[in-house]
Order: C-alpha cells, then sequence, then structure tokens
C-alpha cells in the first residue's frame, strides 16, 4: 500500500492541513446526534481488506455496536451478491487508505452504492502514513449519492508492505491502541458525539483521478512487482481463490498474476502459507494482522 508522510513536501502539507487554527476554520465537521435511531438499529458494514488491517478494526467497532444494542452484518467488498441495503438501516464502510485515497476496487464500489434516500453513513479507515484530507473526499462521495455522513475516523495500524523488519513489540502496541479507539468511535456513534471531517481533500482529490485512471498502480507496481515463486508455491490456491481483484490464474503448470488487474492489496503476500508470493529482488518479512482461519471467518 502506497502511503506517504516521509518526504519534506509531504510533510510541510501534513502539519499544514492539520494545524489547530486551519481545522477550527476549514475543518468543519457534520456532528448529527442519532443515538436513539442507532439503537437497536440494523447496521449494514461494508468492509475492504487486504492484510487484515482494516477487518480487525472494523470487527472491533461492529463488535461494539453490537455489544451497545444495534444488529450488524458483515459484508466483505469483493464479493458477490454484497449489496444488502434494504429498509432502515445504517450503512458502515471500513477501508485502507492507499494513494492518499483507496484501491479502484473501493472506490468502484462507493460510486455503485444505491441511492442514500437520507440513509446515515458512517467510515473507518487503516493507514501506517498520512491521509492528507482523504476523509473530506469520500464525506463528498457518499452525500453526493443522498447518504447523512455522521462519523468517521481514520486507525493508524502496521505498515503492511516492504517490512525489512517487523517489530512485534511496536507492531502490538500500534494494534493495542487502534483497538481501544475504534471501541471508542463506536461509542461517540452511539452517543451522538461521532463527526465526519471535511478536512481540505485537495490531495486526495487529485490521487483519486491518478488512482482511478491505473496510473498510480501500473507505477506503484513497476516499483513492486507481485510474483509467484512456483519452485516454492504447494499449489494450495489460496491467493487464487481470494484475490478480490481476480488477478491470480493458472495454466497446467503454474500460477501467475495479472500485472494490469493487481491492486498490490497484499492479500496474496500476507496469507501464503509457504510465503511463495513475494516481490522479486525486494525481500521483505510477511505481514498479517490475524490468521487467514480469522481472516475468512463470517
Amino acid at each position: 500500500m502506497l502511503q506517504c508522510g516521509h518526504c519534506t513536501c509531504c510533510c510541510y502539507l501534513y502539519y499544514f492541513w492539520s494545524w489547530p487554527e486551519l481545522n477550527e476554520k476549514q475543518n468543519i465537521c457534520v456532528k448529527i446526534s442519532w443515538s436513539e435511531e442507532l439503537i437497536f438499529m440494523k447496521v449494514e458494514y461494508y468492509v475492504f481488506s487486504g492484510t487484515g488491517n482494516t477487518l480487525m478494526i472494523a470487527r472491533e467497532v461492529g463488535g461494539r455496536l453490537a455489544e451497545r444494542g444495534c444488529d450488524v452484518s458483515y459484508r466483505m467488498i469483493g464479493k458477490p451478491e454484497m449489496f444488502k441495503i434494504q429498509g432502515e438501516c445504517v450503512v458502515g464502510l471500513a477501508f485502507p487508505i492507499a494513494f492518499f485515497s483507496s484501491y479502484p476496487l473501493v472506490l468502484n464500489f462507493i460510486a455503485s452504492l444505491p441511492q442514500g434516500k437520507g440513509r446515515k453513513i458512517f467510515m473507518t479507515a487503516t493507514m501506517a502514513g498520512a491521509a492528507m484530507g482523504a476523509e473530506g473526499k469520500f464525506r463528498s462521495m457518499v452525500s453526493d449519492k443522498g447518504y447523512v455522513p455522521v462519523g468517521s475516523e481514520i486507525f493508524q495500524m502496521p505498515g503492511n508492505y516492504n517490512n525489512k523488519t517487523i517489530d512485534a513489540v511496536k507492531n502490538k502496541a500500534t494494534i493495542t491502541g487502534a483497538l481501544t479507539e475504534a471501541r471508542s468511535f463506536a461509542d461517540s456513534l452511539i452517543d451522538g458525539t461521532s463527526r465526519w471531517n471535511r478536512g481540505v481533500p485537495i490531495i486526495p482529490s487529485l490521487w483519486q483521478w491518478f488512482v482511478r485512471s491505473g496510473r498510480a498502480l501500473r507505477f506503484f507496481y513497476g516499483m513492486f512487482p507481485i510474483a509467484i515463486d512456483n519452485d516454492r508455491c504447494i499449489k494450495c490456491m489460496r491467493c487464487l481463490e481470494n484475490c478480490p481483484a481476480h488477478a491470480i490464474d493458472k495454466n497446467s503448470e503454474s500460477l501467475f498474476i495479472y500485472p494490469d488487474r493487481c491492486q498490490s492489496c497484499q492479500r496474496c503476500v500476507a496469507f501464503c502459507p509457504v510465503k511463495a508470493v513475494i516481490v522479486p529482488g525486494k525481500p521483505a518479512e510477511q505481514y498479517r494482522a490475524m490468521d487467514f482461519e480469522e481472516f475468512i471467518k463470517d
């Protein structure tokens, strides 16, 4: 996942957009009390997750909502027959921040949502870098479709790409903090104190165009081309069967990846049981937030 916050230019931009005085003037937020309507309300939670970071957060948010009286159903973005928006319900979105936006699969899903007709919607996202006002862009997307945005939160989680080494202690602390924040966010939804930041989504708007055009993925895949080591592969078909972009195929002898379909979500890399999905010439530690059995359970 391409993330930023490391170069000098982007650091200045990050602090500029997070400056308190600017936030007070321009980071206008929606703050709607909806606790009376959310308790015992049906929540349809649409989730996209590559390595399990986002799914872990979504389950924590959804679990807390269920504890507070909601009926929560999880729908995995990328699976067929995922649309279940019927009757009175609240819609939740969960996905990673990638390219200061998200993956084309996520953007296309949001664009294909049925008209909201006043339904309330909230967003949870994960990242390891900076979002650069992405919440504001996603807020505009759902508002334009007739949804009422009531809350958003972006959670810092461990990086899932090009890890030369993995600091297990640091990652555990990061995850523990994010899960605590996830429960607090769920409580804020119930209590009516949540908000959805507008931000100043200039960079996310530009990057969303860059992502939709395919240029971002081609550029990123050129730097980190994912491939399958068929000498190591045990042909369990886990990667093929679980690729959300249908970018993995097979012939009589081997498995292979279609570069023009791959969205670099890292799911195949994270969950290969023998570490046969790699970036050639760029060895890295395999990262996943949970075991595969936990990832695929309903």
